[in-house]
């Protein structure tokens, strides 16, 4: 197993590296994921290892973790928090499978509870949020299960295909997420 950080049932979140950049590049070009993150420009994986050396760099609001098959030690995405502050004690989050074979397992689910229990337990966090697409059900429902809120939507916040979406925002806040896991 290669330097994981947090490890999970049939999975390990460990730091990024520049080896990791044929899944940093998929989860921009992979056209099902270009779908639910409206990405639009290419990502060689040359660009995908410059940006991960970047990553780590002293003083980044930004801590993104590899998603590892427990038995391979394979990447097959990205978990991240955003803008980490840590006066507000609040931050974004994201994840990315980018391998359609661990697709509708509950991975997605596993990996967000272990990074919220890493951002409240760990970090003293207050508040995690995300962005996602109203039309990406599938996403919306397992972060419920999760302990996110709908608090609001953002209208027509995207064009995608020749059409506006519409975003919920959705958040989680400390006191929430451990009066519902007990």
């Amino acid at each position: 197993m290669k330097q994981p950080f947090l490890i999970g049932d049939g999975f390990t979140l460990r730091p990024v590296e520049p080896a990791d950049a044929p899944i940093v590049a998929a989860c921009n070009n992979h056209p099902d994921i270009r779908a639910t993150f409206f990405t639009h420009t290419p990502l060689s994986e040359e660009a995908a290892s410059a940006r991960i050396r970047g990553y780590y760099a002293p003083g980044a609001d930004y801590i993104p973790l590899a998603i590892c098959d427990a038995e391979t030690d394979a990447a097959i995405g990205i978990t991240a928090l955003h803008r980490v502050d840590l006066v507000s004690r609040a931050a974004v989050y994201s994840i990315c499978i980018a391998d359609p074979a661990h697709w509708g397992r509950g991975l997605g689910r596993s990996v967000t509870e272990m990074m919220l229990r890493y951002a409240f337990d760990i970090l003293n966090l207050h508040r995690i949020q995300l962005h996602v697409w109203t039309g990406n059900t599938r996403a919306v429902q397992s972060y419920e299960k999760c302990g996110f809120i709908k608090e609001g939507t953002l209208r027509e916040a995207m064009k995608h295909q020749g059409e506006w979406c519409d975003f919920y925002v959705m958040g989680v806040l400390e006191g929430e997420w451990r009066g519902r896991s007990q």
